[in-house]
This record gives C-alpha cells, structure tokens and sequence, in this order.
C-alpha cells in the first residue's frame, strides 16, 4: 500500500478507487494495473523518481542487453554500466572482493533521488538477477541511502534481509559465489516477462526453489508448450506424475494452472511482436487446430487474439509501445 501511495503522489495522478491514497488496500493484480497507468501518464518508467526521466523502453533495452550474457557477473556488469548511462544514476557501479558481491546503485553528489526510486532500482537488478539464473540470490546486506522510516519492518519481507539506514549509497549484497550462474533464460522468456511487467518486481517469486518454478520453465523451454503433459514434466524432475501433482497441490497450484499462464504469457508476447499471424502461434505453442487456440486465448484475456491484436495497435502497446518495455 505504501508503494501504491507513493507512486501516485509522485506521478500527481488524479486516479481513481482504488489507487486514491485513502484506500486501505491495494492487491497485487491492481499494484501491476497501477504501474502500468503510471507509466503511461508519466512517460518515466521510474514514475518521475528518479533523479532524471527515464523513458519509457528503456529497461527493455537494458534487458535486451543482458539476456545474452554468458553469467550474473557479466549481467550484472552490464546491468550498472546501462544503469549509469540512462538512469541518472551514473555512479552505479559492481564491486567483487572478499567473497562478496556488491552492487551500488547511486546518482552524482547533490543530486536528490527519492527513498522509493532507489528501493525500485536495488529490487529490480536483485529480482531481475534471480529471474535470469531462475535461482534464488539470497542477500547478505541491504543498504539505503536515507534515515529510517517507521515502516522499515517491511524491507525484511521485500529484500529477505534487514535494512541498514543513512549508508553512503543505495547497495545490495550477496556472496560472490552467485556471480557464477549462468544466464538460463533466451529472448523468448524475457519477451514473455517484459509482457508481465511489472508483475515480477511487484509480485517476487522465489525462483527455483519451488517445484511450481521448475515446472514453469520446463514448459516454458519446450518446443511446443501445448502439448506439454504432466507426465513429461515428471520425467525430467525425476518423480512419478503423481508426485508432482501432489507437491504442486501442496503450493496452491496445478500442472495445468501453470500450464495455462505460460501458453498465455507465451501468446500475449507473440501477439506483441506483431509478425507471426494466429495460425503460426497457434501451431508454434502446440494447439491442435488455430480455432483451439482462439478460444483458449479468449478465456484467458476476455477477448480473441485478433481483437487483442487491434487493441494493441490501437493503443500503441505492440513491440516498441510503452507496456512491452
């Protein structure tokens, strides 16, 4: 709630229930319909934060980037030096020694950078790092740049990790032995996660140490998504069909759950793209005929892939529009 607050009080945003301050309660689903509003209202994709505007496309550049580095060091490295560069926070900077891994995110002396901006930035390159390793980055220190806040209790839930008050500059710890990881994710899945944003930087998943996780990417990576069955998922997790069934029931989901918000997500991106036509998606996700397809797509969005199209285009939210970035 406290984000939903301040994000609107920076943007100056007259919207209405339930973003208005007064209300006592924001769900996740509403947080990412927020965001994105914002984003459109303010053109900044730090929703005017930031110690200079950052235009909208410009975290899908940076992403782009980084898909195709070979690690987290690299990824990260590139990560601050984009940062730098169109940010503002042209201080930001990778430090490794001693077992530790740390990275600072911070602007020129002088130059004010809202509390929020900076818990914005050190969350998006921690929970970013731990979506392209699909691995869990613990954190050892959590540094901001500012004095203590009567909700400080919240970092703990946010970061995993207590907060330290009035450092020197915005910097997240972890131990250097992460910086090793490979990058396992392909352009594919990042098109497929900047169609979600910003629901992986509101809604963190502790990645790859949940079975739903691992199912997830399994799917994600086949040739033809839809036609992924449980039994083949098992196989490659080394557990009976019903095994997983049951582990999946015990994290409040199903095979077919995430099968299904993985083939949405994966239409969604293609439809974003814009070059492949209802009949190539349908064929490429693994839909027995292009009619399956449209009405799986329409159960999942409220409306057929060729109006979802149209609306997108419409409303300049295809490839290069501000949504996709």
């Amino acid at each position: 709630m406290r984000f939903v607050r301040e994000a609107v009080a920076a943007a100056d945003a007259d919207l209405p229930t339930p973003w208005r301050p007064g209300a006592t309660r924001v769900a996740c689903g509403e947080a990412i319909e927020l965001v994105r509003e914002l984003w459109q209202r303010t053109g900044d994709e730090l929703l005017t934060l930031g110690p200079r505007p950052v235009p909208l496309g410009t975290f899908r550049m940076i992403f782009l980037g980084l898909i195709h580095a070979p690690d987290l060091r690299t990824a990260l490295d590139r990560f601050v030096q984009f940062a730098a560069l169109t940010t503002g926070f042209s201080r930001s900077r990778l430090v490794v020694g001693g077992g530790t891994c740390r990275v600072e995110i911070a602007a020129e002396p002088g130059v004010v950078v809202r509390p929020l901006a900076a818990e914005l930035m050190l969350a998006l390159v921690h929970r970013f790092a731990a979506w392209l390793a699909a691995r869990r980055v613990p954190l050892t220190a959590l540094e901001l740049p500012f004095p203590e806040p009567d909700h400080s209790a919240e970092y703990v839930s946010v970061f995993g990790v207590v907060a330290a008050f009035d450092a020197p500059v915005a910097a997240v710890e972890f131990g250097a032995r992460e910086l090793s990881a490979p990058v396992v994710r392909e352009e594919g899945d990042l098109l497929a996660y900047l169609c979600r944003s910003p629901a992986d930087l509101i809604h963190h998943r502790d990645y790859g140490t949940t079975t739903a996780d691992r199912v997830r990417t399994i799917i994600e990576r086949a040739q033809a998504a839809g036609r992924t069955q449980a039994a083949d998922v098992a196989a490659r997790l080394s557990i009976s069909p019903q095994h997983l069934r049951r582990l999946l029931r015990q994290e409040g989901t199903s095979f077919q759950r995430i099968k299904e918000e993985v083939l949405r997500d994966l239409a969604v991106a293609d439809l974003r793209l814009g070059g492949a036509s209802v009949e190539e998606i349908s064929r490429r996700l693994g839909f027995s005929e292009p009619s399956a397809f449209r009405r799986a797509f329409a159960r999942w969005t409220g409306s057929p892939p060729g109006e979802y199209r149209a609306a997108l285009s419409a409303s300049g939210l295809s490839a290069s529009g501000p949504t996709a970035s």
